[in-house]
């Protein structure tokens, strides 16, 4: 099909007729047959140019893959895709989850959403299909600056360029500074635009009055600021998003904005904010505080969005707010980079984050950006407004100076954290990418580092190093110049832990084979990695306990315990009181019992238990290979209980469909312990404890008329 045609192909799918002016300059040219590099502000179009390279390679007869940095990015992603795509018959697929899987399936479908690290681990499960892609779409390609997902996205990128050289490839990236000097690594075509669909006000708001630029501002009312231009944007019948710096200050502001948005509510909202509220109330079967506080905002047309909450409520809010029925969000950065949430105005309230070892500094520029990007509803608005709150007429020129008139950094590789370097390089290693130590070199001698910095004497003895670790730890073996993986250090890289978390599991693992081990054995072992960071802050006033706790338990515990005087000694307090926080979950502590005596919210427990099931895998398959059954069982059995946080007296319960650890606890107590005693009760008196429903599905599990839940052995749900 000419490329006009696929064009057009693409408008009439999106009902769109005409592309615009960043899509006219970036489809010029040699679009279609070169590595192209966008670097144009949110909301301008970027990933319709996407579409026009997937319709063209699945013409072709090949993949395309989308890469996304969060797992939000990727299903919002693959619904728009399927929507469209399978339109036209082509097959959408999302590969988002296990990180020790193949995903065979993946092979029959057209177009794959994937995250950075989930590609990753398919590349070091040698997926054949590979081969068969024509186009990677990196989307956020600016994030190779972030620390924490910058390396995996470099090593993937450098990596996919020399496994399938002629495939193309198209980076997505908000506007930076050095485009260019990411462009020339790519070997590709540069476009760079600054349009928007809706342009943008950026302004600052000081002395009851908001300034902008290019156009006139507003006189506010006197009450505080943050709530004087809630109420100018309720007034003008708008929405707003308004960025924090902390989970704390974002439930507080929404709280006090409550009785403020409440008055300017239409009735005929308010029964369906009374809807919405019960929604989020009751996501758990047990509301937590943060669940009430969350649901009392929701009433009165506000929200709080942070990592804290739950996948299901962060929905909620996010759906709301783009029906109209959420007039405010006060969001944590993290929303910045999440899903498509558009609004009139945004308001940005912390301008200064706090760097461990630094203080108080602004945030980047680029951060900035990404925040006012958000601004303005294409589809409703002809314009939208930032707004930068300042304490002075001095504050706000300085606000001014740094981000309205500053330029977004550069980004700068960050390659060389030790961690990702070790992990990486047993990665190339164990699929026999490279095959020595010079290959090895050759190879980090493409990357986005080396391109940038042009010497690699920092990151080659860096590299010298981990091959030295890896060797005394067994993974590698060095021959005749030769780097070969070892069994278990394939298995390492598959199950995608950094190699130094993999060697401390194998050492305690010899040791609990000497020591008298239990559930905390294990838990304290996978809470003392950097996989589980960050950790718990201890308290002052909790140090008694935890010494306490340590005296009690010293037998069961794995690893050395440092002397109170050594510099590990503090991470490792604060890993006992990680896996004292898991073990009140094992003991059927409530979210909200956990929320009260650890601050660790039901989203973020979500995560790390999602975190602990995936260590304690990993713990698993590495006792296997090393032959220790012995050990294998008691694994085994507190990664159950993690999974649904029970007392191991439940445990035949909780594998039932529909028999959570609540209703597990109903049937153990009325004297139900034992499958055979659920086959021996009448579904009557089964009914009166968990009600009819569920008492008809248990009786027909029993009885093989019903499959378990299959899903019920992952912590997938959560």
């Amino acid at each position: 099909m000419p490329e006009k045609e696929i064009i057009q192909k693409i408008l009439d799918v999106y009902d769109l007729k005409d592309l615009n002016p960043m899509q006219k300059l970036a489809t010029k040219g040699d679009f279609f047959e070169r590595n192209v590099v966008i670097s144009a502000p949110t909301a301008s179009g970027k990933t319709l140019c996407a579409d026009f390279l997937i319709l063209k390679t699945i013409l072709q007869k090949k993949k395309s893959i989308y890469i996304v940095p969060l797992v939000s990015l990727a299903n919002e992603k693959y619904q728009t895709f399927k929507e469209k795509y399978e339109k036209l018959g082509f097959k959408v697929a999302i590969s988002v989850g296990d990180l020790d899987s193949a995903d065979p399936w993946l092979a029959n479908y057209d177009i794959i959403v994937a995250t950075t690290e989930k590609l990753d681990s398919l590349i070091r499960h040698s997926v054949p299909w590979l081969k068969e892609t024509g186009l990677i779409v990196v989307d956020e390609i600016h994030l190779l600056n972030d620390t924490s997902r910058g390396p995996t996205l470099e090593i993937l990128i450098t990596n996919l360029k020399e496994i399938i050289p002629r495939t193309q490839i198209l980076g997505l990236s908000a506007t930076i500074k050095n485009s260019h000097e990411l462009a020339k690594w790519l070997n590709a075509s540069l476009v760079i635009s600054d349009y928007r669909p809706v342009k943008l006000y950026e302004g600052v708001a000081f002395d009851s009055k908001i300034f902008f630029y290019g156009k006139n501002g507003y006189e506010l009312s006197k009450l505080e600021t943050d709530a004087a231009i809630v109420e100018n944007t309720l007034n003008m019948n708008k929405q707003v998003l308004i960025f924090v710096s902390t989970r704390r200050s974002a439930e507080k502001l929404a709280e006090d904005l409550t009785k403020l948005v409440r008055l300017k509510l239409p009735r005929s909202q308010s029964f369906e904010l009374e809807t919405i509220s019960d929604q989020a109330l009751y996501t758990l079967d047990n509301p937590t505080r943060q669940c009430k506080k969350l649901a009392a905002c929701l009433k009165n047309g506000t929200a709080f969005h942070h990592a804290g909450l739950l996948g299901k409520q962060r929905r909620l809010i996010e759906d709301e707010f783009r029906k109209g029925l959420v007039k405010v969000i006060v969001a944590t950065p993290t929303l910045a980079l999440g899903v498509n949430l558009p609004a009139f105005r945004v308001v940005i309230k912390d301008v200064k984050r706090f760097y461990s070892g630094i203080g108080a500094m602004y945030i980047p520029v680029l951060e900035y950006k990404q925040f006012v990007g958000r601004a303005g509803r294409p589809q409703y608005d002809e314009f939208g407004e930032s707004i930068l709150i300042a304490r002075s007429e001095e504050d706000a020129q300085d606000l001014t100076d740094h981000f309205i008139m500053g330029e977004p950094e550069d980004i700068r590789s960050k390659l060389a954290m030790e961690s990702a370097l070790r992990m990486h390089t047993l990665s190339l290693i164990s699929s026999e990418f490279v095959k020595s130590e010079k290959t090895l070199l050759e190879f980090f001698a493409k990357t986005f580092y080396a391109f940038q910095y042009g010497e690699m004497s920092m990151i080659e003895e860096q590299i010298q190093n981990i091959l030295d670790n890896l060797i005394e730890w067994g993974f590698i073996i060095s021959k005749n110049n030769k780097l070969a993986t070892t069994k278990i250090g394939k298995r390492v890289s598959e199950l995608y832990v950094d190699p130094m978390t993999a060697h401390k599991f194998i050492e305690c693992l010899h040791e609990s084979a000497k020591k008298d081990i239990n559930h905390l054995s294990f838990l304290q072992t996978i809470c003392h990695t950097d996989e589980m960071k960050p950790f718990l802050n201890v308290r002052t006033s909790e140090t008694t306990d935890i010494y306490s706790f340590i005296t009690k338990e010293q037998r069961h515990i794995l690893e050395k315990i440092p002397e109170e005087w050594d510099l590990e000694f503090d991470d490792f307090l604060k890993s006992i009181k990680t896996a004292m926080m898991f073990e009140e979950w094992l003991n059927e502590a409530s979210e909200d019992e956990i929320l009260a005596k650890f601050r660790v919210a039901p989203g973020e427990l979500r995560n790390r238990l999602k975190n602990a099931d995936w260590l304690l895998y990993s713990i698993n398959e590495l006792a296997l290979l090393l032959g220790m059954k012995g050990t294998l069982k008691e694994v085994r059995k507190v990664r159950v209980r993690l999974m649904y946080g029970v007392r191991e007296e439940l445990l035949p319960l909780v594998k039932l469909k529909n028999i959570g650890r609540a209703r597990a606890r109903k049937l153990f107590n009325s004297g139900l312990k034992s499958l055979e005693d659920l086959r021996k009760v009448p579904i009557e008196s089964l009914s009166v404890i968990v009600g009819r429903k569920v008492a008809e599905s248990v009786k027909n599990q029993l009885e093989g008329k019903e499959s378990k839940d299959e899903k019920q052995a992952t912590l997938k749900k959560y």
